[in-house]
């Protein structure tokens, strides 16, 4: 026998097996746990081969229909009834309401804080400009709020929309506040600004009158330090005398800074700075030593 009269010849064969109906063995066999996937698997198969609404497709799914209800098993019941959905003659449940639903606008805010929240949505939707609920100026307003909270949030919305506005308002807040916390949330803001805004507009000293306002200056100095450029030599003569000094956050803060600001030809004047300190300096100054780059 040729080939291809081999190969039809095994397609007539399969097509004849796949269009015979399961046999009443098959569906006693969904009360078998060892035979139930067979079974269901056998039904859906048949079921497929009904394209279009006829007798015979009628009759089996009654069949089918009839024992899933009969069916005390969940896994029967839920197998069967992926079945079903296979009926050409099944017809989807419309909803309850056929009608489009209505989108309603969400209600203007008429506080701060609402007007905040619906800006921050906006912006997180990246919707267009012309839709916020706030200017540049009122948001400029709102940074000087009485919560510390509701002005913190206008800072922040406000370096999302406007970076160049918002980076001076943030330096100039650092260096009022006195809590830690605060001043860590707002030194959170100064670091996210673009890098070119940020180093642009950075003091070459120390901000503010607190310990916690100082340290968070030489932290932002240490992240910027190598876009510096002109800054530099400014800062390395803010920073120095930042080295001596009991230890606290100020000090740890300014030794972060020397591997990233000072390099090999400043060793000289950085070892003298090092000598005397406490031991809970000492290793910081010497492992910042130990990082110098060469240039």
């Amino acid at each position: 026998m040729k080939p291809l009269s081999l190969f039809l010849a095994c397609a007539a064969c399969l097509v004849g097996f796949a269009a015979e109906a399961p046999s009443d063995a098959t569906f006693a066999d969904l009360l078998v746990a060892e035979k139930r996937l067979a079974a269901q698997q056998a039904i859906f198969d048949h079921s497929r081969t009904f394209i279009k609404a006829s007798p015979e497709a009628k009759a089996w799914f009654d069949r089918v229909r009839a024992t899933a209800k009969s069916s005390e098993s969940p896994e029967t019941q839920a197998a069967l009834a992926q079945v079903l959905l296979l009926d050409p003659a099944y017809k989807p449940l419309l909803p309850l309401n056929p009608k489009q639903a209505q989108e309603y606008d969400s209600p203007a805010g008429t506080t701060p804080e609402t007007k905040l929240a619906e800006l921050e949505r906006l912006l997180d939707l990246r919707r267009s400009s012309k839709e916020y609920p706030l200017t540049n100026d009122e948001l400029v307003a709102l940074t000087n709020h009485e919560d510390f909270a509701t002005a913190q949030r206008a800072n922040r919305l406000l370096r999302r929309v406007s970076p160049s506005i918002a980076a001076p308002i943030l330096w100039d807040r650092l260096a009022k506040l006195t809590q830690r916390s605060q001043v860590q949330e707002v030194e959170d803001e100064i670091l996210r600004l673009p890098a070119h805004i940020a180093t642009k507009l950075t003091p070459v000293t120390p901000v503010g009158s607190t310990l916690a306002s100082k340290a968070a200056w030489a932290r932002i100095v240490a992240v910027r330090a190598n876009r510096f450029g002109k800054m530099r030599p400014l800062l390395k003569e803010s920073v120095l005398p930042l080295l001596k000094g009991p230890a606290n956050e100020l000090t740890e803060a300014a030794w972060a800074t020397v591997p990233r600001l000072f390099a090999e030809a400043d060793r000289a004047v950085l070892t003298e700075a090092s000598q005397g300190l406490s031991e809970r300096l000492a290793p910081k100054a010497k492992a910042a030593l130990e990082a110098l780059p060469a240039k």
